[in-house]
């Protein structure tokens, strides 16, 4: 039942069942949305967000607590890295979207000639396409990230954008290198956007972390430190690190504690939660 209503139409609000990791799509949704109200130093222009908030029957506070910079970030370097992408490609641009759940991204970057493919379980894309515009630029593929359903609608030759934010965390690291591979091996030339927490992070998400007293995050098995990164990657045929950079470098005027305590030595190993870019090597041909 629809019973309340929107502050800034007067109509019901919007109702949504979400639970476990589908529910996570809200997270990134409200502090963005917060981001987008900010009058001033902000990162990202997301009205959509916002809006969205706005419309939805969910109590946000309530779950997630005050709003964060932390998704705003990552969603900023993000979009600077979907623009730069498609400002190199002299052919068709690609970009994949693995886990994009209630993502406004497309809509931020604006740009029509891209091919975008945002690919979320099935659940995940129903609440998309009920609440999100439609777009000619965009397919919907209902699978997991782990499926291959969505390698087969990223058009032959291509080698994509692929973006995995807020995703990788949730799997076991078995099936994070298993995806890598598959990824090289299918789009060389690819590049692909991933966040990582760290270690001792994921360890307290299996003992149940409570982000409020509302609100427990679903498990998030996999964590890496920083300064472990590039060996794991090496440790994954067909793939080079192109940057790895902790959540408080992109815009410290924002993140200046976190900044300063990922810099000093000895929390640098253990600390930072990352942003990371990785490239498929191109096959050598001859």
């Amino acid at each position: 039942m629809l019973d309340q209503h929107s502050p800034m139409t007067g109509e019901p609000k919007a109702r949504i069942d979400l639970t476990g990791v589908p529910e996570t799509m809200l997270w990134p949704l409200w502090n963005r949305a917060a981001e987008a109200r900010r009058q001033t130093n902000r990162l990202i222009d997301d009205p959509l967000s916002a809006g969205l908030v706005d419309r939805l029957e969910y109590d946000f506070r309530r779950s997630f607590g005050r709003p964060s910079v932390y998704h705003a970030v990552r969603a900023r370097v993000c979009d600077d890295l979907i623009r730069d992408h498609l400002k190199r490609k002299q052919s068709e641009a690609v970009v994949v979207a693995l886990g994009e759940g209630l993502e406004t991204q497309l809509w931020r970057i604006g740009d029509k000639s891209v091919k975008w493919i945002s690919v979320d379980v099935p659940e995940a894309v129903a609440v998309r396409q009920r609440l999100l515009p439609s777009s000619d630029s965009q397919t919907l593929v209902a699978c997991s990230a782990l499926d291959e359903d969505w390698m087969d609608a990223v058009p032959e030759g291509t080698a994509p954008l692929i973006t995995a934010a807020g995703l990788l965390m949730y799997f076991e690291e078995t099936d994070v290198r298993s995806l890598f591979s598959r990824i090289a091996n299918r789009f060389p030339g690819a590049e692909l956007f991933f966040d990582t927490i760290p270690p001792f992070f994921a360890k307290k998400t299996l003992k149940g972390f409570k982000v409020t007293k509302h609100y427990t995050a679903p498990r998030m098995p996999w964590g890496i430190r920083m300064a472990d990164i590039p060996e794991f990657v090496r440790s994954i045929p067909g793939w080079e690190v192109v940057s790895v950079r902790s959540f408080g470098e992109p815009f410290p005027n924002r993140t200046p504690i976190y900044n300063w305590l990922t810099h000093m030595p000895g929390l640098r190993k253990w600390l930072p939660a990352t942003l990371t870019v990785l490239r498929a090597n191109q096959r050598e041909t001859g």
